[in-house]
Order: structure tokens, then C-alpha cells, then sequence
């Protein structure tokens, strides 16, 4: 048995010795590192953080190498390097910034998926031993197109544009490796195909992650879930793992008692119809940490899981930090809370609702010998006398000075508050010509109604049997009116065009002030049943739901 264990132990390494294209040595030796490559290593660093991981290999390496004769583009190599080649990079090069970084986000992408696969067919394409004819069998070219997917999937999960890749320089990627003719290599119309799958998947799904935002937006995350969850299916983005971490602590909220789940104002959390009834008497509980309860908890647990993945998967994605704060407060895990405060105050030195959630979290963490109460005051104090200081400062200062309690000095911040936000007036109806009435009459009872709708076009069904939620989506051909038909009822409707209002007349549609939320690319504006998303200082989309 010993004579065998040699002979295999010969063979191995015969096999390494004539393999040396299989690791980063060799490409070293003889190309040499191109050390200005930056823009390379940035997109590299990106993918990585959404790209599927082989077990062996959990922090895969880029190794960007100089020209020397006749190079491929790029390789994934047996010891979990990437390499890539001086030549891909200035092939890729563009003057726009985003097709650039598209360009090498699919090409990394695609090795990357190779890698994760243990699929190495390619490297064995510059020995001399091998016919090539015996390189491209069905089998190694299913292998092709799986990596291609991947490689789109990365970079557009990574944030990159990838419907910039639909022109001559994909085409030209995919002409640099030459096979035999008559060999079963995918054509390059084939694998263009793939992307085009992948696009047409996003765009025929994406409008249930939008329905899924927006019943969020109004504290209906029982079914949003289930529209976020189908579009995590085609496209596990940040944004869609952020969102469900969102509605488990919207759901968690929902769990608590009011005093318990408004006993903070926190970014993103609050609205104003609540606030009104939020402003009650401190009970004994001095801190929000000594609230947590079992019917809470599972629903934290559970944010926690998603938002840390969203933060993980972009080392700079603000929403899912921040909401990782507002979870490990209530789940009275102040430390944790402030850890990741320090990360957000690198990424926003000078947002003033990251301050003010620094020192709710300063203050969480008193213990018996360390009262930080002071320090905390201290500095709401400063950043409410700050011009552009968001309301949740005034709300918090004066629930820590009720707790202390400085009842004069929380009841002057609370009626500041109250004269602020919840002044009454009088309103006009929100009504604009491209509406459909709102009743609690069933669709299918309608006939005009089912008959306008159904002139539209094929609405979009989903039945999500599991949660015993079925409906369609009607969109009426201008792209003026979307309509979300929830079991038979109107549920939603989705303004566009030319007829929305501009933002300075949204406030006389609301008898109180608007909610203002800010998004990372806008504001949404909220009152009760309805909220207005801008962009640019423009009126893009109304949402009205059925109350």
C-alpha cells in the first residue's frame, strides 16, 4: 500500500510541475505586476462583496499584469487569483466613468464566477499538448454561459450599469477567444443573449420591488415582504435586503407598546400622525434598552440578518447602517449601535440625524457607575440651535430631559414640537385628473371600471399562495397611471406625467406639515394616505392608497 501512496504522491506532483499556469507564480515571473491599475482593484473590491464565494477561497485576490506578446484578458487560477491584463483594462477604457467601471465589473465578474465554480477549462487553452477541438465540449460551454450570468449579475448587484454593455465592446470581448469552427463554443449572439435575459428579468420584475417600497413607505410591510422577496429572486441587491431588514423592524414596532417603539425619534421610523399621540408621560423606564420584550425580539433578530448582509455588500451604503443602529438600540445593544455609528460618521461627517442617533447611543450606554446622561443633552443642545436641525432632535432632547426629569425645560421643546409639526388647516382635496375614484367596492363588481382597466393592456399577476395575497397590476399605456389591485381592491395608485403638483403646493393638500424623508437620490412627502416622491425639485410620482 506505501508503493501506491508514492506513486500517487508522484503523480501530483508531476501534475503541478506540468501545470504551471495554474497559479500566480508563474504569471508573476513573467509578466510582472502593473501597479496603476486603481480603478481595477476598486471595481475588484466591490464585486467581491456580492459575489458568491467558493469555500476554498473566501478573499480572492486581483493580480493586474503588464503586456508581453499575445495575452488573454483575464483568468481565474486554481490558487484564488484573478489575473487580468494591462490590454483588458485599456480596452475597456471609456471617457464615461460608469461604462468603464461596467465594463471591468463584467469581465472580473465573469472570472469570479468561474472561480466560485471550480471551473478552470480555460487554462489548459495555451498548452500545446491538448487539441482545442477537445477544449470546447457542450459541457465546458455551459460552464461559458454560466459565468457570463454571473458576471452580470455581480456587477449589476455591485451597482454597476450593466445595460451599458449592450454595444461593440461586449461583441469585442467575446471575439478575443478564437474557437475552432464546427466546436460547440456558444456563439457570440448566444451569449449576448444571456444578458439580454437578465435585463429583461429586472425590468419585467422590478416594479414589484417598487410596490414593495412604497406599501412599506405606509407601515404595510406584511405584504410588501412578499413583493420584495420575488424580486430578491432575480436581483439580491443591497437595496432589496435593506428593505426587508426595514419592514422586520417596522414589524417589530408594530410588536411594541407605543411608549416602547416611539420612546426615541429615529431616522425614518416616525411619522407625524403619530407623533401627536407619542408625546405621553415618561413611565419608569429610563432607557430604551430596558424595553426589549419577546414579541419584538424574533422581528430584530431577523432585521438584523438582512441589514447586515445590505452593509456588508457595499462597504459605503448609508440606509442599511442606519437602520442597523436603530435595531441594536431596540434590541438594547447599545455597543453595537455605536460601533457602527463611527462607520456612518466617516461616510456622512455632516449629517445631523447621524449626530443625533450618536447621542441617543451615548446615552444608552450608562450603567450604574456611568451616567452619561449630560454629555448626551450636551449635545442635542448644540445641534438643535444648528439652522437646518431635523425635527427628531427637538423630539429626543426634550424626552431625555422629561426622563431626568427638567419638566420645564421638556415641556417648552414639546410644545415647540407640537407648534412645529401639527398645525391644523385648511386643505384642498387631493385630486388630479389622471385619478380613479377610491372605493371599498370589490373590481370585479365594476364592470366600467373592469373594462377600462383591461384596455390598458396585459396587467401583471402575482398569487403568493402562501400568504394568501393575489392581485394585479394594471398600467395604463401613457405610463400616467399605475393601479395595485390587492384581492379584488384598489389598494394603490401611482401618478406620473405632466399633471402632478409642484412641491411648494403640496402643503395646502395636508392639513398638517409634511412628513419629509430623505432618500438618497430625493425627498418623499408625506400626509396620511398619500406621498409625493421628487427628484431634482421636480413632482415625479404620487402614491395614494385606500385608507
Amino acid at each position: 500500500m506505501s508503493k501506491y501512496i508514492i506513486s500517487l504522491l508522484l503523480i501530483n506532483t508531476t501534475c503541478f510541475a506540468a501545470n504551471p499556469r495554474d497559479y500566480i507564480d508563474y504569471y508573476v515571473n513573467w509578466y510582472g505586476i502593473d501597479y496603476k491599475a486603481a480603478t481595477a482593484h476598486k471595481v475588484f473590491e466591490r464585486l467581491k462583496q456580492v459575489a458568491n464565494k467558493n469555500h476554498k477561497f473566501l478573499n480572492p485576490k486581483l493580480r493586474v499584469l503588464n503586456n508581453r506578446g499575445r495575452n488573454p484578458w483575464a483568468r481565474a487560477l486554481r490558487d484564488g487569483n484573478i489575473v487580468l491584463w494591462r490590454s483588458a483594462i485599456d480596452a475597456s477604457y471609456s471617457t464615461s466613468k460608469d461604462e468603464f467601471e461596467a465594463r471591468l465589473a463584467f469581465i472580473l465578474g465573469h472570472e469570479l464566477g468561474h472561480l466560485a465554480n471550480d471551473d478552470y477549462w480555460h487554462l489548459k487553452l495555451d498548452y500545446k499538448f491538448y487539441r482545442r477541438n477537445r477544449l470546447f465540449t457542450q459541457a465546458r460551454m455551459k460552464k461559458e454561459l454560466a459565468a457570463d450570468a454571473e458576471g452580470y449579475a455581480y456587477a449589476a448587484l455591485a451597482g454597476y450599469k450593466v445595460h451599458l454593455l449592450k454595444n461593440s465592446f461586449l461583441t469585442n470581448w467575446l471575439q478575443k477567444v478564437k474557437p475552432p469552427k464546427n466546436s460547440a463554443y456558444p456563439s457570440i449572439k448566444k451569449r449576448l443573449a444571456i444578458l439580454e435575459t437578465y435585463l429583461d428579468q429586472i425590468k419585467n420584475k422590478f416594479s414589484l420591488f417598487e410596490y414593495g417600497v412604497r406599501l412599506s413607505h405606509f407601515k404595510r410591510c406584511d405584504d410588501a415582504e412578499y413583493f420584495f422577496r420575488e424580486f430578491q429572486h432575480v436581483f439580491p441587491a443591497r437595496e432589496v435586503l435593506n428593505n426587508l431588514g426595514f419592514c422586520y423592524l417596522q414589524q417589530a414596532r408594530q410588536k411594541m407598546k407605543r411608549e416602547h417603539a416611539y420612546f426615541y425619534w429615529m431616522p425614518a421610523m416616525l411619522d407625524i400622525q403619530s407623533l401627536a399621540k407619542s408625546i405621553v408621560q415618561a413611565g419608569s423606564k429610563r432607557y430604551l434598552k430596558d424595553y426589549v420584550s419577546k414579541r419584538s425580539k424574533p422581528y430584530l433578530e431577523e432585521a438584523i440578518i438582512y441589514l447586515k448582509k445590505a452593509a456588508t455588500s457595499d462597504k459605503n451604503y448609508i440606509p442599511a447602517r442606519i437602520n442597523l443602529v436603530i435595531t441594536y438600540l431596540y434590541l438594547g445593544k447599545p455597543y453595537k449601535a455605536r460601533s457602527i455609528i463611527e462607520e456612518l460618521r466617516r461616510l456622512a461627517p455632516n449629517n445631523l440625524e447621524i449626530q443625533g442617533l450618536l447621542a441617543l447611543t451615548i446615552y444608552e450606554q450608562s450603567e450604574i457607575d456611568m451616567d452619561l446622561w449630560s454629555l448626551a443633552v450636551s449635545k442635542l443642545e448644540r445641534l438643535i440651535r444648528k439652522p437646518n436641525a431635523p425635527a427628531m432632535i427637538t423630539y429626543n432632547l426634550a424626552r431625555l430631559l422629561q426622563i431626568r426629569p427638567r419638566p420645564a425645560q421638556a415641556e417648552y421643546y414639546w410644545s415647540h414640537l407640537i407648534d412645529m409639526q401639527l398645525k391644523t388647516k385648511t386643505t384642498q382635496t387631493l385630486k388630479w385628473k389622471t385619478s380613479i375614484a377610491f372605493n371599498w367596492q370589490r373590481i370585479s363588481q365594476q364592470r366600467k371600471l373592469v373594462n377600462k382597466l383591461y384596455s390598458w393592456g396585459r396587467p401583471t399577476y402575482f398569487n403568493w399562495q402562501k400568504a394568501k395575497l393575489k392581485g394585479k397590476i394594471y398600467k395604463r399605456p401613457d405610463g400616467n397611471l399605475e393601479i395595485l389591485e390587492l384581492d379584488d381592491f384598489i389598494q394603490m395608485q401611482v401618478l406620473k406625467g405632466k399633471n402632478l403638483p409642484k412641491i411648494k403646493q403640496l402643503p395646502k393638500y395636508c392639513k398638517q406639515t409634511l412628513q419629509q424623508r430623505r432618500l438618497i437620490n430625493g425627498i418623499l412627502w408625506s400626509c396620511n394616505d398619500w406621498a409625493a416622491l421628487s427628484f431634482d425639485g421636480k413632482v415625479q410620482e404620487v402614491w395614494r392608497v385606500l385608507k
